[in-house]
């Protein structure tokens, strides 16, 4: 499903009395939609500030920044993030100012959230302020724009560069990430700041008793949803030293009498097939978001591409309920190779009158029409492009979906095999078990006898007992059921050097740093299959995946410069096989057997060979019955073969 916003939570009103010193400080924190870091770090800093009797002591806002890109939430405030960036010299995200000041100066990435403790809000808290504040605000008749009162009183003598900063909040929900991290939930963000990002100047010096009243009138961003409770901030800062005296919030503003907004659209898979055209119906959900019955709507809808056609609804919805509505059958041309397709729903009209919220009128489903034709062999991608044939990228962990790929890649810094990008895992920031897949487009295996699928890896553990399990894996049913051809995992897999999680990321900086793999494909069925790389989190680091290959065996051979004419008979075996295996060339040769938990079971040889074909006994008495991967490393590559036993 495409990601839409809804509606945010509400915040306690707060207000000071003119004789009292009441600290309410403010953290202020630099947050981005594809940035990993910040999904991790995000649901248990919000939990701090929220917990407890916090709400009484800080307030916290949100910039979003395009770190380590930006994306169409960011840019929604590039003018705003810009200004606050530069102002603190933002390093990283997710990154924070408390008061105007790093909070944990001592810590290994001084500002990180992750090092936000209570004790630094408590202690915060206990700081006499010099003023105190009230907010109030309020819509405009059309509710396009926000009527905010200020009123400062000196509690103590104060001077410095006074700035008065004022800012819309609202927390945001989307029904699917609006970027790469997986995030759905963004917690009082900053959507506009009145009158600028500058703010209002303040007198310079201020006596106790000192009252003034700042009365500011700001637009409303197209993209707020009114029904959200969004409300109003204020801080009074010392750009002297960036300072941040004292904090106040206004009341949520009230909803609106007469609005609908379309909630999730349902009604086609995530990943569905077909062939040169593909038709299909789904269902639009309507929410009364405002205070007033709806009895009627207008629904547009329309395919990728496409004009919107009206449907219309009448009924009678009552204030907070929804329903569903079947709408009519779509059709759609999907490109020759697969691609996205999106059936997009807006509302509008609400009982015949101009909707004033459009912010909330739009849903719709995101959906991947895969080729039942197949690209022919031989197929590649290398992943410097994201039409390089990567289409699908799943994740079933926290996170639930995300669309696109992770593409690791900055010149420099890390690096793909034969380039700048490849797929990437990014397993630290999952929990154990979770389950990822990179789905490649349908290819159509003309000859599985003589067809093999090569590719790289590059992976680094977070410890020597991290066991992560890398596959390889394809359907013939549109991915409804899948098939095992490969697995690896743990230190069997690993390239580079563990990294604690704490430590950071572990990437690949050189092409030396991948294996290549081969994997014969003697045992799929001849047709359009297709093919997926399945990631089961076990602890890990970082797994890598670039130069994805199927071809005959012949171009592996030359890509390669050593042969995969390999076998293993019999198979299934009860007591002995025989590996065959012919090598170009004179290379050193490991062949271990490894069982489904990643363990080597079996060193069968490790030694320098000569060039010219090879049989080597393997012993499977002492294995327990099940599926083991026949390993053989040599200095052109690695390659595999399943070996089944029987008792």
């Amino acid at each position: 499903m495409k990601n839409f916003l809804l509606s945010a939570v509400a915040l306690a009103a707060i207000s000071m009395s003119a004789s009292a010193q009441t600290r309410m400080t403010l953290h202020e924190e630099f947050t981005g939609e594809n940035c990993p870091p910040c999904a991790s770090t995000n649901p248990g800093f919000w939990a701090l500030c929220d917990g407890a009797s916090n709400p009484s002591k800080l307030i916290h806002i949100s910039y979003m920044v395009p770190i380590p890109s930006a994306g169409f939430y960011c840019n929604r405030t590039t003018a705003i993030y810009t200004a606050r960036d530069a102002y603190y010299s933002v390093p990283f995200a997710p990154y924070g100012r408390y008061d105007g000041h790093v909070p944990n100066p001592t810590a290994s990435s001084p500002g990180h959230p992750g090092y936000f403790t209570q004790a630094d809000i408590d202690a915060e808290a206990a700081i006499p302020s010099h003023f105190n504040m009230t907010v109030t605000n309020a819509w405009n008749a059309t509710y396009d724009s926000v009527t905010t009162s200020i009123t400062v009183t000196c509690v103590t003598a104060y001077s410095g560069s006074l700035y008065l900063r004022t800012a819309l909040i609202e927390t945001n929900d989307f029904f699917t990430p609006p970027g790469t991290n997986g995030e759905t939930h963004f917690a009082n963000v900053v959507q506009a700041m009145y009158p600028n990002v500058t703010g209002t100047v303040m007198a310079g010096s201020w006596n106790p008793g000192d009252t003034h009243t700042y009365t500011l009138v700001g637009a409303v961003p197209s993209w707020v949803d009114k029904t959200g409770a969004p409300y109003i901030v204020s801080w009074i800062q010392n750009d002297a030293d960036k300072y941040i005296d004292q904090a106040a919030q206004g009341t949520p503003l009230p909803g609106i009498a007469l609005d609908v907004a379309a909630n999730p659209s349902v009604g086609v898979n995530d990943l569905v097939c077909g062939g040169a055209t593909f038709s299909t119906t789904h269902t639009a959900t309507l929410k009364n978001t405002g205070t007033t019955t709806l009895t009627s709507v207008d629904i547009y809808y329309k395919a990728t591409g496409g004009s919107y056609t009206s449907y219309p609804w009448t009924g009678s919805l009552a204030p907070g309920a929804t329903t569903t509505v079947t709408m009519p059958a779509v059709s759609m041309t999907p490109a020759v190779k697969g691609s996205y397709q999106t059936i997009t729903d807006s509302v509008a009209n609400p009982n015949a009158t101009v909707d004033i919220n459009p912010a909330n009128n739009v849903s719709g489903i995101t959906f991947f029409v895969e080729s039942t034709v197949g690209v022919p062999m031989p197929f590649r991608t290398s992943f410097e492009h994201f039409t390089d044939s990567l289409y699908y990228y799943t994740d079933a962990g926290s996170n639930n979906r995300t669309w696109g790929i992770w593409q690791t890649g900055t010149s420099g810094v890390y690096l793909g095999h034969s380039g700048t990008y490849a797929a990437g895992f990014p397993l630290k920031n999952y929990p154990a078990g979770t389950v990822n897949s990179i789905i490649l487009q349908e290819v159509n295996v003309t000859s599985p006898a003589s067809a093999v699928l090569t590719f790289w890896v590059s992976y680094s553990q977070q410890t020597s007992a991290s066991s992560d399990v890398l596959e390889v894996v394809y359907s013939t049913d549109c991915g409804g059921s899948w098939n095992s051809l490969w697995s690896n995992s743990g230190a069997a897999m690993a390239t580079l050097p563990a990294m604690l999680a704490s430590a950071g990321f572990s990437y690949p900086t050189s092409p030396t740093q991948y294996d290549m793999y081969s994997v014969s494909l003697s045992s799929v069925p001849a047709g359009p299959l297709m093919f997926a790389f399945r990631m089961t989190d076990g602890g890990g680091n970082f797994i890598c995946v670039d130069d994805i290959t199927i071809s005959v065996s012949t171009d592996v051979k030359t890509a390669a410069a050593i042969s995969s004419d390999i076998s293993i008979f019999p198979n299934p075996s009860k007591g002995e096989a025989t590996l065959s295996f012919n090598l170009d060339n004179t290379s050193d040769v490991q062949v271990q057997v490894i069982d489904g938990l990643g363990r080597v079971v079996k060193t069968v040889a490790n030694e320098k060979m000569n060039a010219g074909v090879h049989s080597l006994p393997v012993n499977t008495e002492s294995l327990a019955s099940g599926v083991y991967n026949v390993i053989i490393r040599t200095d052109g590559g690695v390659f595999t073969q399943h070996l089944s036993v029987v008792k």
